[in-house]
């Protein structure tokens, strides 16, 4: 089916109308004071996310692209909440045997190079993901044997058989976005510390400090004109919650994040005296402890049906206040692929799982977690849980600029994670997590013919639903993976910061800023 652009949204502020488009992804904040944009504002900026690059090919994990999304446009892009919507790519459709996805183009994009945005530019963009030796996205684009320009707004990737059906949700993410092919061509270009005019976005970096800071300034020049109304952002990492949050109450930061249960209860206090304004949203990751089953005596299924029982998600919740509510499965259950009222196999029983770790002959694995994140107190609560049952588990922090890209490395044992992100189409989420790099499934022959049914285009969506129900039951029985709860996260801003309510990505912990404004 093809998407078209949705309809414009407009919403009042005082007494003076600020309209925004929803496919710019920003609901809004009422401010305080005069309500006429500042055009000269600079958004002050924190999150504890890491920055290693600035190439959204090379990213090692997705939580990364909320700094690249006001540099780089992306092919489609969701709302605030999780809808598909055009971007560069006007529309989509598959043809009707699933041979090829074809997509529909702007007229009206330059890379800030001069370069014309256009089916060539998305034929380099996505031939570099697919063949580049660094790039991160190669496993999620395999579905495209090759991309034809059929005429300057016309792009149509050819599919192998039967697969494919995620690529439109898949355009959302930095896999989607695109850089001048001008800057791809040239061999002296540093797109992962200098991208300068490479990309179409609002916004073009002046300044980057890996791991530390980026700072942008608007585009001279920008195809939407409901976006991009600052004069720049600072984009901070401050890895620690309350830290964050004080910056904004103290008028140092101007937004950030924060989900530590602590921050969360004096963020509403701060909220309800004016001090800044507050938009929570639950998170649609999944905090969960990731095993790599082909490692060491975590083959075991017993070891690993242990280590699932002795886990009691209700002493987690309640690290966090309440605020992580025990989750049992991968996608919120009011999403298509969700499974419906589904039991998870194995309730918390410290019984249960001293048997099982006597009859494994014992159970010893290292526990890896991001060193003074949300993951630090889960890590102690499951190791002591785990000690009771008789296991041997030794707790390594790792810094959280390393955490998630070690793991894919397969540097650890297993890992406490609040990174598991079910992606918009379930074939992207299989592609990244199950098959892909996180390796959560073992046993890939148990997994991969139903994968590959259930990633064809041309599947109503029911059906494809059933089937990815059965691979998620799988997993689960089989403890590859052991999801434990899902986060409240508070986005707060200043009262100054408007369209930052209900902002695309703030379910996943971090924030799709484009239409993020401030004014005087």
């Amino acid at each position: 089916m093809i998407l078209r652009r949705n309809k414009v949204l407009v919403a009042l502020l005082g007494v003076v109308a600020l309209t925004a488009t929803a496919c710019s992804g920003g609901g809004t904040n009422k401010p305080s004071g005069s309500s006429e944009i500042n055009p000269d504002a600079v958004l002050r900026v924190a999150w504890a996310l890491p920055m290693p690059t600035l190439d959204p090919m090379m990213l090692a994990s997705v939580a990364s692209q909320g700094n690249l999304s006001p540099i780089y446009d992306r092919l489609t892009q969701v709302d605030g909440k999780d809808k598909l919507l055009p971007m560069l790519a006007t529309s989509w459709q598959f043809s009707s045997d699933g041979a090829y996805l074809e997509l529909k183009l702007r007229t009206d994009v330059k890379f800030h190079d001069g370069t014309v945005f256009d089916a060539a530019a998305v034929k380099a963009n996505l031939d570099r993901g697919k063949t580049h030796p660094k790039s991160t996205v190669k496993q999620a684009l395999k579905s495209i044997t090759s991309v034809e320009v059929v005429d300057p707004t016309t792009a149509r990737l050819h599919l192998v058989k039967g697969q494919g059906a995620e690529l439109p949700s898949l355009f959302s993410s930095n896999a989607g976005m695109m850089i001048s092919p001008k800057a791809l061509a040239d061999p002296s270009r540093d797109l992962a510390n200098n991208p300068g005019d490479a990309g179409s976005g609002p916004y073009v970096v002046t300044a980057f400090v890996p791991q530390e800071k980026i700072t942008m300034k608007r585009a001279p020049s920008y195809w939407d004109p409901e976006v991009g109304k600052l004069a720049g952002l600072e984009i901070s990492r401050v890895a620690n919650n309350t830290t964050r949050l004080n910056g904004v109450a103290a008028g140092e930061l101007d937004i950030t994040g924060v989900s530590a249960p602590n921050d969360l209860t004096r963020a509403d206090d701060l909220a309800k005296r004016g001090t800044f304004n507050i938009d929570k949203v639950q998170f649609r990751n999944v905090m969960s402890l990731f095993l790599d089953a082909k490692k060491g005596n975590l083959t075991d299924l017993k070891v690993r049906q242990a280590i699932a029982h002795a886990i009691d998600p209700e002493k987690i919740a309640a690290l966090f206040s309440g605020t992580c509510t025990p989750y049992r499965q991968f996608y919120p259950e009011d999403s298509w692929p969700a499974l419906k009222g589904y039991q998870y196999p194995y309730a918390p029983d410290i019984a249960k799982a001293k048997q099982l770790v006597t009859e494994a002959g014992g159970v010893k694995f290292d526990l890896t977690f991001a060193a003074q994140t949300n993951t630090e107190q889960p890590a102690n609560v499951i190791q002591a849980a785990l000690k009771e049952a008789g296991a041997d588990v030794k707790l390594v922090p790792v810094p959280n600029s390393e955490h998630d890209a070690r793991y894919q490395a397969g540097d650890f044992d297993s890992m406490v994670s609040n990174g598991f992100n079910p992606k918009g189409d379930p074939a992207e989420t299989l592609a990244t997590y199950f098959l892909g790099s996180y390796r959560i499934v073992a046993d890939t022959a148990a997994v991969q013919p139903l994968a590959e049914q259930a990633a064809n285009p041309t599947l109503p969506e029911a059906e494809r639903a059933k089937l990815y129900q059965q691979i998620w039951e799988k997993v689960l029985q089989e403890a590859w993976f052991i999801p434990l709860c899902r986060q409240t996260h508070a986005i707060i801003a200043n009262p100054k910061v408007i369209n930052a309510k209900n902002l695309p990505w703030a379910n996943l912990g971090y924030m799709d800023l484009r239409a993020v404004a401030m004014v005087k």
